[in-house]
């Protein structure tokens, strides 16, 4: 994951593409559905997949496992 530091601009940390994650979302979303809208925001589905992790730890989204949908908090 990239964070910002004086060789990494905020602009290009992980940090700040999360909120590409939480920006036009609708209420419940597959992974894949999430990673189709914001593709292009970011470089791998690596760094996507991070984005992802950092969110459920900060308690911004949730995993239902029934459905295999996201849960925006």
């Amino acid at each position: 994951m990239l964070v910002p530091s004086k060789f990494t601009r905020l602009e290009e940390s992980t940090l700040f593409r999360m909120t590409r994650v939480l920006s036009e979302r609708t209420d419940l979303e597959s992974v894949q559905d999430i990673y189709y809208r914001t593709r292009d925001d970011f470089r791998d589905a690596s760094e996507f997949l991070h984005a992802l992790d950092a969110l459920f730890v900060l308690g911004l989204l949730e995993f239902d496992e029934e459905s295999g949908l996201i849960r925006y908090a």
